[in-house]
């Protein structure tokens, strides 16, 4: 990494821009977007008139660029390093190639700009209170929510949920790449719709508990009641037996959504 005194900079916007090779592209640079080129690109900049280099400098400079990402590539070479150093913007090095580089700022971006994130879970709302599960792999967080959506719940999302904060509330939903996807054990990838009617899938909700699958090998032990927070947000959270004990664990979710209502109701939560 090269140009610290940039570290102080700060950026409102999400938008993630891949320098594209292309006659006058470095004219077009979008302002205030986090700006990623290759160990390509930087060489053609080595080899432009010094008085073309300081032109294209100036105008990443100028479009108030607060970072700048080298992909594939592990070191800031000494052109760029200058750079960072005279304009105080910081510049750093990654392994990802310039396409996966782009897709991860902008998720980082995201989740430190709009109070969102992503999860490994699944999504139900019982009741009428959002319920996510969440554990290791092969858990049963799966199983558990579709036997709670066969029991007249509804169910929102499998394997990836969309965590968004809105005032002091959270809500989840999908994933896009997975939305209406469930994984099940030993048959795979199936659609929402092929396993439930229609009327027990639910597009969103509110996040009002979380319940965490843990083997009885636990350190922090079984059903011990704490909470977890979220973007700022605390949940009430349980832990619950996880697979293999997990045959009966929809009434262990119904149970804790019950005395979670329970609480609700005479304004302890």
């Amino acid at each position: 990494m090269a140009g610290e005194a940039g570290l102080t900079r700060s950026t409102k916007s999400i938008r993630v821009q891949r320098h594209e090779k292309a006659q006058g592209s470095w004219e077009r640079i979008i302002p205030d977007a986090v700006f990623v080129i290759t160990p390509q690109y930087v060489s053609e900049l080595t080899t432009l008139p010094s008085e073309s280099r300081n032109k294209v400098f100036h105008a990443i400079a100028s479009n108030s660029i607060s970072l700048i990402a080298l992909s594939e590539t592990g070191t800031v070479p000494g052109l760029m390093a200058s750079f960072a150093e005279l304009y105080g913007i910081v510049v750093f090095a990654s392994v990802y190639d310039e396409f996966l580089l782009e897709s991860r700022l902008a998720r980082l971006l995201r989740e430190k700009l709009e109070n969102y994130i992503s999860m490994h879970g699944a999504l139900v709302s019982v009741s009428g209170i959002g319920v996510m599960l969440v554990g290791d792999s092969g858990s049963g967080k799966t199983e558990c929510a579709l036997k709670l959506a066969e029991r007249g719940h509804r169910w929102i999302a499998d394997d990836a949920i969309e965590i968004e904060r809105r005032g002091d509330l959270l809500h989840g939903r999908s994933n896009e790449l997975v939305k209406g996807l469930i994984d099940i054990k030993h048959r795979g990838i199936i659609e929402a719709e092929e396993l439930l009617d229609a009327r027990a899938i639910l597009g969103d909700s509110v996040i009002n508990l979380l319940v965490e699958f843990v083997s009885e090998s636990s350190p922090r032990g079984v059903h011990a009641d704490k909470s977890y927070e979220i973007l700022g947000v605390k949940l009430p959270c349980v832990e619950i037996p996880g697979f293999p004990q997990t045959r009966n664990s929809w009434r262990h979710v119904e149970l804790e959504v019950h005395k979670l209502m329970s609480a609700m109701e005479r304004g302890d939560s």
